[in-house]
């Protein structure tokens, strides 16, 4: 019976000893409502709906939620209700409207995720919708991941319908006489996927041999992509001098990622995923002079003499106009500071070497901490003449990172005391005059 043939592959992806939530994403269609229909059927569920209404479509839309918000209460289940104001956000962020729905409605399951600890997010996506993506990435151009289509796990993200077919779907909700809720933007053919689906349509005629050909051809592609997957960690080994991952810090020796054979397939391969698709870029980034750069949303690569440095913008957003305020002495074990430092007033002899030592009496509280500015100067130590920051950096070859993450100690009249790890200000030097000394010391 097609009952139990859906509800063993379902439960396939639950079998939990205990009671456990799982939320499902219900949008009234045919797909999700089937999905719905067999969770509920599964006794260590603990099933919750969460339903995206994207105002896109009207009264449609508002007749969408009634329709979930009425099944919920008659199924007894908890049902979560997100309105998005989709075309706004669509502008605001210069994304398509399908790529804008997407980005509002992952964004929400992950907040679900977080505030309701689900132990999984299931959608309603089945082969059909896998067919679709691999034609889909075909024509935007893809290499052999982009052909794999919606994976059936991602994550907390679960698809159990993944492996059943459209046509199979519509016929077990005739059966078990379920009713769902029909998109009348599925017709509309200014959407790519949907004048894809079109065409796919016409092959219905011989369905069975046109899926078993493309269910076979992705298998082989997703065990393709396992072994290029491998070769690609023993690469990303090779070519790395030193990474870590919080804060994110990737450093790269250069020479390594010249002889890659062919290098866009392994430049492609090895930093798409941090937002880097332009090849010409990153081969023109091989050989660049130390300080250039290449951004994407959430990454930067410098060139670093003969390396590559790959970190996250976070980091450097986080120092870039942070300024630390130390209001005096006294408080300086509740002031929260960027780096671990110890300030000693009058410190013994024995320690001395160990710190750099300040005139107490040439200082303004409160002194602050931050990064450079365009414009800084500072006298070095056992020099007379000011010295812009920048020059300095540059004899002392810094990389564009290591200037984005050295601090500077500023005096309460605007004047750099102290560039942290490196050099004083002679101006703030102890001399014979000297009464009261601070010991800084860098751990």
């Amino acid at each position: 019976m097609i009952h139990d043939i859906f509800l063993k592959k379902i439960r396939e992806y639950f079998s939990f000893n205990k009671k456990t939530k799982i939320c499902v994403a219900l949008s009234g269609g045919l797909d999700s409502m089937v999905l719905t229909h067999l969770l509920l059927k599964i006794p260590s569920i603990e099933l919750e709906v969460a339903h995206c209404n994207f105002k896109l479509r009207n009264q449609e839309s508002i007749e969408d939620e009634i329709f979930i918000r009425n099944f919920c209460v008659k199924k007894n289940i908890v049902c979560h209700v997100k309105r998005f104001n989709t075309l706004y956000f669509s502008k605001k962020n210069n994304l398509s409207i399908q790529m804008a729905a997407r980005k509002l409605r992952y964004d929400w399951f992950i907040e679900l995720l977080k505030t309701n600890l689900y132990k999984y997010i299931v959608l309603g996506h089945h082969f059909d919708d896998s067919i679709e993506t691999f034609f889909i990435n075909i024509f935007r151009g893809t290499g052999i991941k982009g052909l794999l289509g919606i994976p059936q796990k991602n994550g907390k993200f679960i698809r159990p319908l993944h492996n059943f077919t459209k046509k199979e779907i519509l016929h077990y909700a005739k059966i078990m006489n379920i009713q769902w809720r029909s998109d009348s933007s599925n017709k509309n053919m200014k959407y790519l996927r949907n004048k894809i689906r079109f065409i796919l349509f016409k092959f219905s005629s011989f369905s069975s041999f046109f899926y078993n050909g493309l269910k076979k051809t992705m298998d082989h592609l997703h065990d393709e992509n396992l072994l290029i997957e491998e070769r690609i960690k023993e690469i990303s080994q090779k070519i790395t001098i030193e990474k870590k991952y919080n804060p994110f810090f990737w450093k790269i020796k250069c020479k390594k990622i010249e002889k890659l054979h062919p290098l866009s397939f392994y430049l492609f391969r090895l930093f798409y995923s941090y937002g880097f698709n332009n090849m010409n870029n990153l081969k023109d980034l091989i050989y660049a002079q130390s300080g250039k750069q290449l951004l994407s949303k959430r990454y930067r690569i410098i060139k670093n003499r003969d390396n590559w440095i790959l970190i996250s913008n976070e980091s450097l957003l986080k120092n870039k106009d942070k300024i630390y305020m130390i209001p005096n002495l006294k408080d300086l074990d509740q002031t929260y500071l960027p780096i671990n430092m110890k300030f000693f007033l009058n410190p013994e002899r024995k320690n001395k070497k160990e710190m750099f030592l300040i005139d107490f009496d040439k200082i303004k509280f409160p002194l602050s901490m931050r990064t450079w500015r365009k414009g800084d100067f500072f006298v070095p130590l056992k020099m007379k003449g000011t010295k812009k920051l920048s020059k300095y950096y540059k004899e002392k070859k810094f990389s564009l990172l290591e200037k984005e993450q050295t601090w500077l100690l500023i005096n309460g009249n605007g004047y750099i005391i102290l560039v942290i790890k490196n050099r004083l200000d002679d101006r703030f030097k102890i001399t014979e005059n000297t009464k009261k000394i601070l010991g800084i010391k860098i751990i």
